[in-house]
């Protein structure tokens, strides 16, 4: 893939992850709201919503897988690394690639599955069997669409940590001709 396509690949989901990042952050307000909206009325006049619960859960799935890929753009998630701090850069390096790669494929199968699961519930119209019974390809499409944004972010901090990787592959022989 030449340079100039390859940004663009990578401006474009990167700011696609960021649109869904947004939104996730916009959704876990919308859950706590509902939330709260449904405790309030419940208190306050005696009436409970069907739709409160589950709104929220939905909403709460959406944040969860569609706003992950924002934080692997930014590499902000939670990392044990007791063993990873105390390698050489060469090899902690290669230990991420190698990490990376795996995450990815990982993405990849989630999201290979996941696909035809939403397409059935969105071709047989499954709904949920609440009193609300809202359509099931809403929810079912969260899993599958965060997967492939996160493989296709994780894509993209490969291409980075690869390079990162030659830069200090040729910084480590550059020292060594120098001794």
């Amino acid at each position: 893939m030449n340079g100039k396509v390859w940004k663009t690949f990578e401006r474009t989901v990167e700011w696609i992850n960021g649109l869904a990042g947004g939104i996730a952050a916009l959704c876990i307000v919308a859950a706590a709201l509902v939330v709260t909206e449904g405790i309030v009325v419940r208190k306050l006049f005696g009436m409970s919503a069907i739709w409160q619960i589950e709104a929220s859960v939905f909403l709460l799935i959406f944040a969860t897988f569609v706003g992950a890929p924002l934080v692997q753009r930014n590499e902000k998630h939670l990392n044990v690394d007791l063993v990873l701090i105390h390698l050489p850069p060469r090899t902690r390096a290669f230990v991420l690639i190698a990490v990376s790669v795996l995450s990815c494929l990982v993405c990849g199968i989630l999201a290979w599955y996941a696909w035809p699961m939403w397409w059935e519930a969105l071709t047989r119209n499954d709904h949920s069997e609440s009193l609300w019974g809202p359509p099931l390809w809403i929810p079912y499409l969260f899993l599958p669409l965060g997967m492939t944004l996160f493989l296709l972010q994780y894509i993209i901090n490969i291409k980075k940590k690869v390079d990162q990787f030659k830069d200090l592959s040729e910084e480590e022989g550059l020292s060594e001709d120098a001794q």
